[in-house]
């Protein structure tokens, strides 16, 4: 994903859990407000795994939704990564971005765009 469409503060993350709107399925939870321009942060705790499980499940995430930003409008983003989400490969992990993107209205892609 590109630099420009990262989320790193703190701050940032918490405004996102406080004030934004949730939406979850089985291995990702996300989390989004309206914003300005888009940010996209990837949160993926212990609990899923050790740290080169963590890496490969945030690698997914980010490679799913770096494929998804240009239908996105502008918001900023926080997908959280459930422990069921080790097991997932890169087309689980995209189908339930879509759908979890598709079901709040934020995107409406075609049946072709699917994976």
């Amino acid at each position: 994903m590109q630099k420009e469409y990262r989320l790193t503060n703190n701050s940032s993350f918490r405004y996102i859990f406080r004030n934004g709107f949730r939406s979850r399925k089985e291995y990702l939870t996300l989390y989004y407000v309206k914003a300005a321009n888009k940010k996209v942060g990837v949160s993926v705790s212990k609990k899923v795994g050790n740290s080169v499980v963590r890496s490969r499940v945030k690698r997914l995430i980010k490679e799913a939704f770096r494929s998804l930003i240009d239908q996105v409008g502008d918001y900023n983003f926080v997908v959280v990564a459930h422990p069921s989400s080790k097991d997932a490969d890169f087309h689980q992990i995209k189908e339930e971005l879509i759908y979890l993107l598709k079901g709040q209205g934020i995107i409406g892609v075609k049946d072709e765009d699917r994976v």
